[in-house]
């Protein structure tokens, strides 16, 4: 996955040194698209990396918790709430997204580079395999059901063979136009499995404000007045970091809804000499992915204080 990620560097610099040309309207589309769609799949990454530090915050709450009581909490029964496997998969589904973008910018501007051709036939046969494990109802650690896996299945072949045939016939209107139901059903994917994220969430940040009004209570008078007000104090940050981490998911799975949007808007005007609106659309989808990076860099600066 490593030649995928580093293949957005590879694509900027072949778009840059093209700056001197003037760009047809369909490559200069479908570079901004790229752009944008590049910053989405790196915040939806740090929010699936966020949920697993979060859940185990909350596991080690309990740990802590309930170690001198009479039930205590076996250290081996901590579990990740996305092991590996689960984690490997939606980051190929994430990639595969990006390197798509990447490429139908690529086939428009002309560029053609054979380190973006493997990166993009890597990410194509790693789809396809997971197409193969969705329509054989082998788990991908991402909670879906039959009609969703289907459609996912689907689009996860079509997409992978997109991405390994990267040397492609015919016109890219004509490949964003067949390519745009795959890409509703990849962010609905993404999306639904976002909601999971957001209700194990809520769970854990109720779970962390419980555990820490009973170590308040429990510990009564061994904690000086000083110690006593300042874990009362964490309890209103404790319910406030709640509040931006739903927030946050919202924004995401709201980014995700538009890079769908602005897909279909991008095959729409693909033929079309009027794309008024898809501008607006991308610079729509833009914005949302920098305010999730704000957030992020919000969080780790508060992480880091």
């Amino acid at each position: 996955m490593r030649e995928c990620r580093s293949s957005t560097g590879l694509l900027l610099a072949c778009l840059l040194s093209l700056t001197g040309c003037s760009l047809s309207p369909l490559a200069r589309n479908t570079a901004q698209f790229s752009t944008a769609t590049s910053a989405v799949v790196e915040n939806t990454r740090n929010a699936y990396r966020a949920a697993v530090r979060l859940d185990e915050d909350a596991q080690y709450s309990m740990l802590v918790a309930r170690f001198d009581t009479d039930h205590p909490m076996d250290p081996h029964s901590i579990r990740p709430l996305i092991d590996e496997k689960g984690l490997q998969a939606r980051t190929e589904v994430l990639d595969g997204l990006r390197v798509y973008a990447q490429t139908i910018a690529d086939l428009s501007s002309g560029v053609s580079s054979p380190k973006l051709n493997d990166a993009a036939a890597a990410c194509g046969a790693n789809l396809k395999s997971l197409g193969d494990a969705l329509s054989s109802a082998t788990p991908i650690g991402i909670k879906i059901g039959d009609t969703e896996a289907n459609a996912a299945s689907t689009a996860l072949k079509a997409l992978g063979d997109l991405l390994v045939n990267r040397e492609v016939k015919g016109s890219v209107p004509r490949i964003i136009r067949n390519m745009d139901p795959n890409v509703d059903a990849l962010t609905k994917l993404l999306s639904n499995d976002i909601d999971v994220l957001r209700d194990q969430a809520g769970r854990d940040y109720e779970q962390i404000l419980a555990q820490q009004d009973q170590f308040i209570r429990h510990a009564g008078s061994s904690l000086s007045p000083v110690e006593h007000r300042t874990e009362i104090q964490r309890l209103p940050r404790i319910l406030a970091d709640k509040s931006a981490t739903e927030d946050m998911l919202a924004d995401l799975q709201a980014s995700l809804k538009k890079l769908a949007v602005t897909h279909h808007a991008l095959a729409a005007a693909a033929t079309s000499k009027n794309d008024a609106s898809l501008q607006a659309r991308i610079a729509d989808l833009r914005a949302s992915a920098e305010g999730l990076a704000d957030f992020y860099e919000s969080l780790s600066s508060t992480n880091t204080k």
